[in-house]
């Protein structure tokens, strides 16, 4: 075969090869990269693999230059491997695949890093606690509105309606003369949960702040609930969002659904919010007795599952 005839030949197979390493290592990336557990495999291969080619060119480089001293100097011919390809078309082949590794490596742990990135760190292993802050009791005046509830609890607040009036017979500031009725007006933030926990905190949804609010950690439907006693109410209002100050919420969209007791739904499908784009939620509650709270997190784009927080503002109900 002429020299001429074995260099097209050559260049055609090392043609070939680079476009067979480019094309395999965008399946393995868009196949293994976003997955952690087997990225990590694909990503030391692909180090594995460039390691292994560089050294090969340096290796092939020096043999190249070894047999060509011996060729001009003693006469020895080189041998098949050396003459099946020149010394520049062994380095764009083993050097090229080499570097398509490489890229397919690196862009795989960028995938991840920023995949992880978009976890909240605190959320992840923090456990939302399961007792409500409350105000710090004060002790009420003879003019002070006093709100009756279940408990004869001072610290719960009230409608101005159904407050005891100076008028009333009952001394205001004796706990034990306070009505035990169930108040009109109940905010959220101050009741145990029957189920699940969450952090009784003030919240801001597009620089409005709500100093009565709940914040509790999404994951999945099943995974992230919350559940309380709502007999003797009528209706919820609040206003669901992502806190502003939330971390990693980037594309992040936060799907909200409420249920009564028996499992029926209370909304006609999920609400869902993302920062700056809180949402109001008004439910009927007539003949409920529990209403619980379901959320899940995904990153809008490729509908992934992704774990935050999420708040309602001033959680109240109302008879």
């Amino acid at each position: 075969m002429s020299p001429s005839n074995r260099s097209t030949r050559a260049a055609g197979l090392v043609f070939t090869t680079l476009l067979i390493a480019l094309v395999g290592g965008a399946v393995l990336y868009f196949v293994y990269a976003g997955d952690r557990s087997r990225a990590v495999f694909l990503l030391a291969g692909c180090a594995l693999v460039a390691f292994v080619l560089v050294i090969a060119a340096v290796r092939i480089a020096l043999g190249y230059r070894r047999g060509r001293r011996l060729e001009l100097e003693h006469n020895v011919p080189p041998s098949r491997l050396m003459r099946a390809m020149e010394l520049r078309q062994w380095l764009i082949l083993t050097l090229g695949v080499a570097f398509f590794a490489l890229a397919t490596g690196a862009l795989t742990a960028l995938r991840v890093v920023t995949a992880d990135a978009a976890t909240p760190p605190a959320a992840a292993t923090t456990t939302p606690t399961l007792e409500p802050v409350t105000p710090e009791p004060t002790t009420p005046e003879p003019t002070t509105d006093v709100s009756p509830s279940d408990t004869a609890d001072p610290t719960d607040t009230a409608d101005p309606s159904d407050t005891a009036r100076p008028s009333d017979t009952a001394d205001p500031t004796d706990p034990a003369d306070i009505p035990l009725d169930t108040p009109a007006t109940k905010y959220l933030d101050t009741q145990p949960a029957l189920d699940g926990g969450y952090d009784a905190i003030a919240v801001t949804f597009s620089a409005h702040r709500y100093p009565r609010g709940i914040s509790f950690y999404c994951d999945t439907d099943a995974d992230s609930r919350l559940q309380w006693n709502v007999a003797g109410y009528g209706h919820f209002t609040t206003t669901a969002g992502i806190d502003d100050e939330t971390q990693n919420t980037f594309g992040v969209v936060v799907g909200i659904l409420f249920y009564d007791q028996d499992g029926h739904q209370l909304v006609p499908k999920p609400v869902e919010v993302s920062v700056g784009h809180p949402k109001e939620v008004s439910l009927n509650l007539k003949g409920a007795v529990s209403l619980r709270a379901t959320c899940s997190g995904r990153i809008a784009k490729t509908n992934k599952e992704h774990n935050t927080r999420t708040s309602f503002g001033d959680p109240i109900l109302t008879q």
